[in-house]
Order: C-alpha cells, then sequence, then structure tokens
C-alpha cells in the first residue's frame, strides 16, 4: 500500500494554500510541533516548515483468487492538525477543506501505476477528537476509503455513457450484440433470403441513478412516443467515443424507501 499511501499524500500538498502534509508508516514526535528543517534554494540556512503528518493506521486486504490479482483493500489514513484556538471548527478549518476536496475528488477515480490499477471509493473526512504534544492540540482526522487494486483489466468506471448528450450515473451495463436477418422472404432474389444476416444490431441494458432524465422516464411512465430515438454514447478508457441511434425496448423504475431511485432501460439499436 505504499504506493497509494504516497498518491494520497501527493494529492493533500497538490494545493495553493501552502498547506504542507509528510507521511510515513510511523511517526515519533520530540518537540510540541511537528515541524521540519529545510533548505532553501538561495540561502545558506534552512527553514523551520509547519506540517501536518499523515499515517496509514489500518489496511485490511480481501485478496481473490482471480488472475488479475484483485484485491479489495479498507484503508484508514490519520491526520494531525495543529489547532490555532481551544476548539476545532472543521467549518473554516483550511486542512479540514483540503482534505475533504481530496476524498471527494477521489471518489470512483482511477489511479495507474505501471501495471497496477486501483479504483477508490471514499467517505468523508471524520474528526476525532484531539490530542495535545507540549503546549500545542491537534485534531486528529480519519480517513477511510475502500480501494480495489488489480494487476490487469478495467474497471466499470473506464466507461462514460450518455443518452442524448446527458451523461448517466450509471450502476451496470449489459451490451450485446446480435444479429440482424430480412424481415421479409422476398423469393424474387437469392441476394434476399430469409435467413441471409445483414449485420449487427447492438442491445444495451442500462441501470441508472435517476437525476432528472425526463425523456426517459417517460419511457417507463408509458407516456414517450413510440418513434423517439436516442443518440446513445460510450467514452471507454477516454478513447473516442462511439454512438449508436436506439429506441427503447423497455424501461422499468425501482424505488425503495432510502434508496436511491435507479431506472433500467433496454435500449436496441435502429
Amino acid at each position: 500500500m505504499q504506493t497509494i499511501f504516497n498518491y494520497f499524500l501527493a494529492q493533500l500538498n497538490d494545493n495553493a494554500l501552502g498547506l504542507e502534509y509528510r507521511g510515513n508508516y510511523v511517526f515519533r514526535f520530540f518537540q510540541d510541533s511537528m515541524t521540519v528543517l529545510e533548505p532553501v534554494t538561495g540561502k545558506l540556512v534552512s527553514e523551520e516548515i509547519d506540517i501536518s503528518p499523515v499515517a496509514l493506521m489500518t489496511k485490511t486486504p480481501v485478496p481473490f483468487v482471480e488472475s488479475n490479482k484483485r484485491i479489495d483493500w479498507l484503508l484508514e489514513f490519520g491526520i494531525l492538525i495543529r489547532m490555532q484556538g481551544q476548539e476545532y471548527d472543521a467549518a473554516v478549518d483550511l486542512d479540514y477543506a483540503n482534505i475533504k476536496s481530496v476524498t471527494d475528488a477521489l471518489q470512483g477515480a482511477v489511479y495507474t501505476s505501471g501495471t497496477t490499477r486501483y479504483v477508490f471509493k471514499t467517505q468523508e473526512p471524520d474528526y476525532k477528537g484531539y490530542t495535545v504534544l507540549g503546549r500545542s492540540k491537534f485534531a486528529i482526522i480519519t480517513c477511510v476509503m475502500n480501494v480495489t487494486q488489480i494487476d490487469f483489466g478495467y474497471f466499470g468506471n473506464d466507461s462514460i455513457w450518455s443518452v442524448g448528450g446527458k451523461i448517466l450515473d450509471t450502476v451496470s451495463v449489459a451490451k450485446t450484440s446480435t444479429r440482424r436477418f430480412y424481415t421479409a422472404d422476398k423469393k424474387s432474389s437469392t441476394a434476399n433470403d430469409f435467413n441471409r444476416p445483414i449485420g449487427r444490431s447492438v442491445v444495451l441494458e442500462i441501470t441508472f441513478n435517476y437525476k432528472d432524465e425526463t425523456d426517459l422516464l417517460s419511457e417507463v411512465n408509458g407516456k414517450q412516443t413510440l418513434a423517439k430515438t436516442y443518440a446513445v454514447s460510450e467514452t471507454f478508457n477516454s478513447g473516442t467515443a462511439i454512438t449508436w441511434t436506439m429506441v427503447v425496448e423497455s424501461a422499468s423504475e425501482i424505488q425503495q424507501k432510502g434508496v436511491v431511485k435507479q431506472l433500467i432501460v433496454r435500449l436496441v439499436e435502429v
């Protein structure tokens, strides 16, 4: 997990607020502040830099027997932040805002290091109280995330799906290609043989979280016109988008209390 630890640390330090984070697996503190001395270009003396230490507190692996060496990790990072006053206020603290922006950006993100790929599922940073070091108080912030690791292959996150130019928040996609045949048996020509395939047709079944895709909701409610077509696009691994012209064959809706509303649409290429 050294790779993910270094990556998380790099994201924390990629800020315009002048906030500095340092990390390792084990910390030992000898003074009442978290500072380091670093040489500065053009100066003969080193400057003291205030830092927020970061540590990987727990890591729990769940390995699989798949050939891609998949591992699901449960990780918990701990960060100490110097408190300016007697009480910690996450609403105005620059460190908390920075840490939260990093965890928000990592949600659903895919990171590649060498041939190994990782996908992140993150939670909001949590305040766990404070500790005292000398005369200073430090807030304890933890970040919990699930990380799936594979040595080869792709994640569902690598594809972006849109319908009618609007990106869907997809949960799952099943894509099938079937052969198309002549729909009429014309005996006047052997070129029109009823059993002769004339091409392929793509069929999609998409489950997604509903966020005001009103045209597709009309399909569920049976209020959409039968002639309605949709431009459906897939962009895989940031490549060139593939687009199909499709109609909705069937559509359904899932509603559960306390659960995100979802639509399931089955689209057929025309």
